[in-house]
Formats: C-alpha cells, structure tokens, sequence
C-alpha cells in the first residue's frame, strides 16, 4: 500500500497543467522614419480614423484611433492630440483633413491584418502609423508593430492523462478578459513610448 502512494503521489507531481493564458510574443516597435532633429513634444496631432482590411468594419478603425488618441494623451507624446472624424484614403487627404482640425501633424494608421484565434490562442496583429507634416506633406514618423499569441496546446500525454484520474480538479476561473484589445492597448502603449523619447528608437 505504500508503495501504491508513492506511486500516485509522484503521478501526481509529474502531471502538468496547460497555461491558463496563452503566451504572447511582441517584437519591439519597428522604426522606419523618424524626426533626427525637430523636437515634436510641442507639436498638435490629430489621430484619424485608421483603415482596415476587409472583413473589419469601418467602427474597428475608429475605435483604435480613439484608443492611440487616449495612450498619446497619457504618455504626452504631442502638446496636443485631437480625434479626427473622417476617414481617409491617402496620405495627401490625411494632412488635408488634419489641417482642417487646426493641427500641424496628422497620424495616418493601418490594421495590416488582425486575425482573432480561438480559446487556446493564435491571435495574431500587425499595426503601422504615419505621422505627415501638415504643410510639407512629409512623413515625420513610420513605425511597425507586429504581435502574435502562441497557440496553448493541452497536455495530451498517456502521463498526464494517467496522473489526471487521481487529481483534484480545479475551481474553474471566470473568463479572461479578451486577448484581441489588450494587444491592440500593448501596440498602443510601446509606439507612444517611443514617440515620446520613453523608449529607444530601433530603426531598420
């Protein structure tokens, strides 16, 4: 019997539990243009509405502006951020509409793709900004940001499934809030950061 015990209880240690979050991998923020010598802080942006691939509504796009609008507020990136209204279809209609809001930057995002996962994880996102000087016309700031969720693969050993049938299960947690918004909040987050001189720029 003891050797029954002894049996069980290192079953029982050896089984193990999947993650109850799948693992999400960032890559910094990927700089292309940046400013070499004119300092922004004190500049006005105003953020647009960002476009979408198909099969995003056009709400989608707006929302995420709202949502840059706010992180640049907090992270005081610019002197001044505006939410712009109107969508736009190239980068000469974002100044336009930009100097329409009686700002001196405009920032002209995109949402390459987003592909929602299921419960074990797969999310994947990649999101690019253009700031454009209103009056030169020029690109101030081009940043790229990719991010993916790991897949989370149950444990489906003879071991773990062996050492399961003597385990007690678990009080099962309420739902996590959803992955897709908190990556978009991450991407949000780091290219503020770096627009605001908190963190290195890693340009190509």
């Amino acid at each position: 019997m003891r050797y029954v015990l002894i049996f069980l209880v290192l079953l029982s240690g050896c089984a193990s539990h999947s993650a109850e979050h799948a693992e999400i991998e960032t890559g910094s923020p990927v700089v292309y243009i940046h400013p070499l010598l004119a300092d922004l802080s004190r500049a006005s942006l105003a953020v647009l509405p960002f476009q979408v691939p198909q099969g995003m509504s056009v709400e989608q796009g707006e929302r995420v502006a709202s949502l840059f609008r706010d992180v640049l507020l907090g992270k005081q990136a610019f002197k001044t951020v505006k939410l712009g209204r109107q969508h736009f279809g190239s980068m000469e209609e974002a100044a336009e509409l930009a100097g329409g809001l009686g700002t001196q930057l405009a920032m002209a995002g995109r949402i390459n793709y987003l592909v929602s996962g299921a419960k074990l994880g797969g999310n994947r996102v990649d999101v690019s900004i253009r700031v454009i000087d209103v009056k030169s016309g020029n690109t101030v700031w081009y940043i790229q940001q990719a991010m993916d969720q790991k897949m989370n693969h149950p444990d489906v050993s003879f071991r773990h499934r062996l050492g399961s049938i003597f385990e007690i299960l678990p009080v099962r947690s309420s739902e996590s809030a959803p992955v897709m918004p908190n990556m978009l909040v991450k991407i949000a987050v780091d290219m503020a950061e770096v627009m605001a001189g908190a963190r290195s720029v890693q340009k190509m």
